[in-house]
């Protein structure tokens, strides 16, 4: 009678002969796939700007201010522009290491100085 407390029967003692949970995922073969090739990856990624090295890149000249200060007020505001344009302006941002924002407010001055 030892053993026995709330045992409806003793054949829980022995051992199932049920497969382990899994154990037929070890059996399994995977279909082996070709590796893909890194240098037609890398050459579609830089073709997209993407730069997957891991080399230092150079510093620019001028640091490019990051976000407005706290207490200046600034808008999101999504225009729609020419290509050509962008990519002038971005330039434009690139080579002087400043916000578009700058530069678009140095344009509007000198726009207002010629116009008066």
């Amino acid at each position: 009678m030892a053993g026995t407390f709330l045992n409806l029967s003793d054949d829980d003692q022995e051992e199932k002969s049920e497969p382990k949970i899994g154990a037929g995922l070890k059996r399994k073969v995977k279909a082996s796939r070709p590796r893909a090739d890194t240098e037609a990856v890398a050459a579609a990624g830089r073709a997209h700007g993407f730069n997957r090295s891991t080399e230092s890149t150079q510093p620019s000249a001028v640091p490019r201010r990051g976000r407005p200060p706290l207490n200046q007020d600034m808008t999101y505001w999504r225009i729609y522009v020419s290509s050509k344009l962008r990519d002038e302006l971005n330039t434009l941002r690139d080579d002087e290491g400043r916000r578009l924002n700058d530069v678009i407010e140095d344009m509007l001055a000198a726009y207002r100085s010629a116009k008066t």
